[in-house]
């Protein structure tokens, strides 16, 4: 009787050994057949690139994605953008694009309405070099080149953010809400506060070139050697 049960347990370890390791080759081949790097993850094993039905994330070359972020649907990042830890994009009802040289913070969320009024987009549409800093929530809006929106801020849908203009931080951007290039707004709901100069501007773009090679460091650091290489 003990053999019997000996034989029992260890056909059935063997039998869950052999499909556990079939479905983790198949992980990690489903995964480089995505361009998807999570298996290569030791820490985490989050699905963070997910296709719904046609639908498939786009990410350029020298993009870098957290292994705890979440990209649904259809999402296309521009090359030597960042997408950072927690950050939610979830474009299942309409697209979500993103330009060259821009940073999503942390826990950010970014998702789209079905339909705005007027014809307008109900898509969001990010420009280069814009940085949308930690906790913030963007909701089927416009933010052309080199704007900066700070932490813990929401732009609502149909609301547009001209070229070079920040938002402060905890602010509340309304429905709807044109923000003139090259000012600074904050509050809830967003007041103007003053014009920008062109320095701070360029200021404001500049400071993202950091962020392109600390996406470097954070997707190929904490990899084995080996497979650092073999991300590359």
């Amino acid at each position: 009787m003990n053999i019997l049960k000996a034989f029992v347990k260890r056909t059935g370890y063997s039998i869950g050994r052999m499909a556990r390791e079939t479905g983790l080759a198949l992980d990690a081949a489903g995964s480089r057949y995505t361009k998807d790097i999570a298996h290569l993850e030791l820490l985490s094993r989050h699905r963070n690139i997910m296709p719904l039905y046609d639908l498939q994330p786009i990410i350029l070359n020298d993009t870098y994605v957290a292994p705890n972020a979440t990209l649904v649907g259809e999402v296309f990042l521009g090359a030597q953008t960042t997408v950072w830890y927690g950050a939610t994009l979830r474009a299942d009802i309409n697209a979500i694009r993103i330009g060259s040289n821009c940073s999503i913070g942390d826990q950010t969320v970014i998702n789209t309405t079905p339909s705005l009024p007027f014809g307008v987009p109900a898509s969001v549409n990010i420009g280069n070099n814009v940085n949308i800093e930690n906790n913030c929530s963007l909701y089927s809006c416009t933010i052309d080149d080199g704007v900066q929106v700070g932490f813990k801020s929401i732009v609502l849908e149909g609301s547009r953010l001209e070229r070079g203009s920040v938002i402060g931080p905890n602010s509340v951007v309304p429905p709807g809400r044109l923000i003139p290039a090259g000012t600074y707004w904050a509050g809830n709901p967003v007041e103007y506060v003053r014009d920008l100069t062109e320095q701070e501007i360029q200021e404001n773009i500049s400071a993202l070139d950091n962020n392109v090679k600390l996406g470097s460091d954070h997707q190929y650091g904490y990899l084995p050697e080996e497979d650092a290489q073999r991300a590359h």
